[in-house]
């Protein structure tokens, strides 16, 4: 009789707990444009399932997602990339268009399929097609990857649209920067509106107004509320233009995860998320009675004080005690310790993102190899001031080029380069097995969020610079790799020392960020600016790892056949304009080609 209990027990178990072994996991998604009302204005927005809030996805080690994507978009292609998912084995769903895909062309679908080998942790997905012609981005949301011996049932405990897990919040920041318009205006097309501005004290520089924000959709309402205890909070900047700086007005908090990795705790007042970022924080409320206090998601990118997402954190003891209505009005912490803070001159106490530690165990499987199999490249980027708003990269001392990727995927087995190459697409070709070292160093007068798919890295060192008098005005120098930072880069390389775990570095204004990966992960990877505007501009290049391509094409893969907008603004190979530019640089827009210029009439 208890043998046939305890068999019916476990067959029970197994019946009703299929989230104990691996699941493949469904979704439909219908991308569309409509109007909406969000945090109070009327705009124009790009959906999934006509909800501005994107779907989030919540799944474990070991699960495989099927999210099948319908383009209902009038005038784009799109694609979907999965920000931190490293797609060892997959690497055909990563999602750039001209790399490993075609365009999702309006009324066609396409379903991505890949297995979650990344550990627990916050990652997330957005498009990575170039910018929409017509209003704002809000195809893009958080992935959870949970434990694959967590809580079963996952479909029945977290619903897509609610970002709550028990103590745990998603809290996902976006902007409302009107991308297709400062597009056009920094490419020389429509001249709406100026550049924002520059301090050559700080080497900031601005390229668009601040135009909003909303925290999950805006569908939080300017309020959250909390009992006393201690809560983990998922931070992720989804934004298109705005870096920003996190806090809680009176609080401080522990950092305990970044882009995905876990780290040891590290006691902060701010953090600063840019584009990309992900930070996992804790936070310990501890009232005597119920309060009210700020909660900040401030721009960085502005000096508009109005330039700040602010939700109303309710605070109480227990549920015994009724919350306090209305708005906060709280100061933010004097003298705030800044983690991830790395413009220069900002502010006093500024902490490098290479102050945490990631935990011993995330390198298990990312093992220091022999001195002798460490190669070291380097990776410089400059840009140029509008009407020839440009951005190039140099990669390893060559030539600078405006990144633009052909029209048939270079990962396809049948692209064959002479026939379907783009002369600009700007390629690191990476032998296998080897410990890459890559130095990225800047000429920009803004701090730019750089982004390596297919790969997380270690943060070596990040260095700050004062250079004021070049922007603007041709390349800054460079730092040089035996003097220009704690140690020789030959010798950082060989670090026993192992640095912080990221998939997005941000590179400071003027200054540089070295940064170690092992090549294991053959594949064809995008490495590019966050800022949208950047990576339309020309600001990325692509690691040929392995030089690999696929074997096959998945039959419902999008044809190439679509030539609309997406797939068109990149038309110009030419040298660059003299007049105003390198002429042995390589523009990839044909308003800064020479020839173009030429033949321009005259005023």
């Amino acid at each position: 009789m208890k043998f046939l209990l305890i068999v019916l027990l476990v067959g029970s178990a197994v019946a009703f707990s299929p989230d104990w072994f691996p699941k493949t996991r469904r979704y439909s998604w219908s991308v569309g444009r409509d109007v909406q009302v969000l945090e109070g204005r009327t705009l124009i927005v790009n959906t999934i399932n006509g909800r501005a809030k994107g779907p989030a996805i919540f799944a474990k080690q070991g699960d495989t997602l099927m999210v099948t994507v319908t383009n209902n978009l009038p005038d784009a292609g799109l694609s979907i990339h999965w920000h931190g998912m490293e797609m060892r084995g997959y690497q055909l769903y990563d999602g750039p268009i001209g790399l490993v895909q075609c365009a999702i062309a309006p009324g066609e679908s396409m379903t991505y399929m890949f297995k979650v080998q990344e550990g627990p942790g916050t990652y997330w997905y957005h498009t990575h097609n170039e910018m929409f012609p017509a209003g704002h981005d809000m195809v893009r949301g958080p992935i959870i990857v949970m434990d694959k011996d967590g809580a079963a049932h996952l479909d029945r405990i977290f619903r897509p649209y609610d970002y709550t897990m028990g103590n745990e919040r998603v809290l996902f920041y976006q902007d409302f920067a009107p991308n297709y318009i400062a597009h056009d205006y920094l490419m020389g097309l429509g001249g709406l509106r100026g550049i924002g501005g520059f301090d050559a004290e700080k080497g900031i520089a601005l390229t668009a107004p601040w135009s909003g924000g909303m925290l999950n959709g805006g569908e939080e309402n300017g309020f959250m509320q909390f009992n006393n205890g201690v809560y983990r909070f998922r931070l992720l900047n989804g934004a298109s233009l705005t870096p920003m700086l996190w806090s809680i007005d009176g609080h401080r908090f522990k950092v305990v995860a970044a882009d995905g990795s876990e780290v040891e705790p590290y006691e902060v007042d701010q953090v600063q998320i840019h584009l990309g970022e992900r930070y996992d924080v804790l936070v310990k409320f501890n009232v005597d009675e119920p309060t009210n206090v700020w909660m900040r998601g401030a721009s960085t990118a502005v000096t508009n004080p109005a330039a700040v997402v602010l939700t109303t954190l309710q605070l109480r003891p227990d549920s015994s005690y009724d919350f306090v209505e209305g708005p906060a009005t709280t100061s933010p912490n004097p003298d705030p310790v800044l983690l991830n803070c790395n413009y220069y001159g900002e502010q006093e106490k500024c902490v490098s993102v290479t102050a945490l530690t990631t935990k011993d165990y995330e390198f298990d499987h990312r093992p220091l190899l022999d001195d002798d199999k460490i190669d070291i490249h380097t990776a410089d980027f400059f840009f140029t001031l509008p009407p020839n708003y440009g951005y190039f990269f140099a990669l390893d001392g060559k030539t600078y080029i405006q990144n633009a990727l052909p029209h048939k995927p270079m990962a396809f087995p049948d692209f064959d380069q002479a026939k379907d190459g783009n002369p600009h697409s700007n390629v690191m070709d990476l032998d296998l097995e080897k410990s890459v070292i890559i130095v990225f160093r800047s000429g920009a007068g803004i701090a730019h969020p750089l982004h390596v798919h297919g790969h997380k890295f270690e943060v070596l060192e990040e260095i700050s610079r004062p250079k004021p008098n070049c922007f603007g005005k041709g390349l800054c120098d460079l730092p040089d790799l035996d003097t220009g930072f704690s140690a020789p880069v030959s010798e950082l390389a060989k670090r026993k020392k192992r640095g912080v775990l990221k998939d997005v570095i941000i590179v400071p204004a003027f200054g540089a960020a070295v940064v170690r990966f092992n090549t294991d992960n053959p594949g064809v990877w995008f490495v590019h600016c966050h800022f949208d505007e950047h990576v339309d501009s020309g600001q990325g290049f692509v690691l040929n790892e392995g030089n690999w391509k696929a074997k096959s094409v998945p039959k419902d893969f999008p044809s190439c056949d679509y030539t609309g907008r997406l797939q068109g603004l990149t038309t110009a190979n030419c040298n660059c304009d003299p007049e105003d530019m390198n002429p042995e640089w390589l523009c990839s827009k044909d308003y800064m080609c020479q020839h173009v210029q030429q033949q321009a009439p005259k005023h």
